[in-house]
């Protein structure tokens, strides 16, 4: 996604034709490197890794939460690091890129998961309903719980998803999250900047924006 690569770039207005051929370069090398793989777990709600005032909002009115984990690849991480020694300018733009296409990534994962977990269990529960993902980091939501993530769906094993002592993730272009499961229509809930974590580093708030 054009749009969302150039705003993770802070580049505002069309980008020059130097800029265009470097993205589209990196979106060449990151594809051929990715190698995406997902996995999910369907749990009841009180043994899903929900801990902080933002996810527990996010998931009122549900019995049961979808655990998925996400990842494209260890080999995004040695294509960033090459970069990182051969151009530091072309280190930045994969960088971006990668983030943005894990993003997409869990899109997609997100979709078909939701389409087979309806499928396995509508017919025995009746309709289900469905909140977007919520992932350790947004809000006050933990990076802590990253580790009980990884363990409920077993990512090491499936999907090669490990975690760090710091709980970072490697590889590191990774996505876990939280999706809500209801019988009934639910929405979920946005955290607020003043629930973040991150509220006074965030160069998106100094700019008047919000992720």
């Amino acid at each position: 996604r054009r749009e969302e690569w150039l705003r993770y770039l802070q580049v505002k207005g069309e980008p020059d034709a130097g800029l265009t051929g470097r993205m589209a370069e990196a979106e060449r090398m990151l594809l051929q490197a990715a190698q995406i793989r997902g996995t999910y777990r369907v749990v009841p709600r009180g043994e899903a890794a929900a801990e902080g005032f933002s996810i527990t909002k996010h998931l009122e009115g549900c019995s049961r939460a979808a655990v998925m984990a996400v990842t494209i690849g260890n080999g995004i991480d040695a294509l960033i690091r090459r970069y990182e020694i051969t151009s530091m300018p072309m280190a930045m733009i994969a960088d971006t890129g990668a983030s943005v296409l894990a993003g997409q990534a869990a899109d997609l994962f997100e979709q078909a998961m939701i389409g087979e977990i309806r499928e396995r269990l509508s017919e025995e529960d009746g309709p289900l309903y469905f909140t977007a993902r919520f992932s350790p980091g947004y809000g006050d939501y933990p990076l802590r719980c990253q580790k009980d993530i990884l363990s409920c769906v077993d990512a090491g094993r499936r999907i090669g998803l490990t975690l760090t002592s710091e709980n970072m993730m490697i590889p590191c272009k990774s996505i876990t999250a939280l999706v809500g499961i209801a019988d009934h229509p639910v929405t979920g809930r946005l955290a607020t900047c003043e629930e973040c974590v991150l509220r006074d580093k965030c160069t998106l708030r100094r700019q008047g924006e919000h992720c």
